[in-house]
């Protein structure tokens, strides 16, 4: 079982980009192959060009983050970034933007740690919404466990497809308010 007692959580900064980008891929990977996506196509999905270009742009972006907007970085002992959280404080409602484990630290409640730590800084009077892949069922019961229902609301975005072509269904799930 592994010890995530010395992992440090941390709000992101720029020198994180590369990392959150590494570990966005390969924590994807497990998603793509769920949808039918071959060990080849997924590594041509995730070209290491494609990688240091998000990293740009994530490095620009992160300075611009306020207190509504906040990421949040998991890092080891070697200081390898292993999970990341996105949140956002909006005035009516919240949204958590993404919640990436590395695969190897899954099962061990750094997701959760990682969380309660973004969830700590947002409205709890507000609901908290996100989606998720529809048929990613792992994420669907991690968020249950948090509290999240499914809200019955379903959408597409042409940017995600399985490996015929058929654009992902994402499924809306929110947290209620405490209002």
């Amino acid at each position: 079982m592994k010890n995530i007692d010395n992992i440090k959580i941390s709000k992101a900064i720029p020198d994180d980009a590369e990392g959150i980008q590494i570990l966005t891929a390969e924590s994807s990977k497990g998603m793509y192959a769920l949808c039918g996506w071959s060990p080849e196509e997924i590594s041509n999905h995730f070209p290491i060009e494609k990688i240091k270009e998000g990293a740009e742009r994530l490095r620009k972006l992160i300075p611009t983050f306020t207190e509504d907007d906040i990421m949040f970085v998991a890092k080891d002992e070697e200081n390898k970034i292993i999970g990341c959280c996105l949140a956002e404080k909006q005035k009516n409602i919240n949204k958590i933007e993404a919640v990436y484990i590395s695969p190897e630290f899954q099962g061990f409640g750094l997701g959760k740690k990682l969380y309660d730590t973004a969830y700590g800084l947002l409205n709890h009077n507000n609901h908290t919404f996100l989606d998720v892949f529809s048929l990613n069922s792992k994420a669907i019961n991690f968020y249950k466990k948090l509290g999240f229902l499914e809200t019955g609301k379903k959408t597409f975005d042409k940017r995600f497809k399985d490996s015929k072509g058929n654009i992902l269904e994402i499924s809306e799930m929110m947290l209620v308010g405490q209002k």
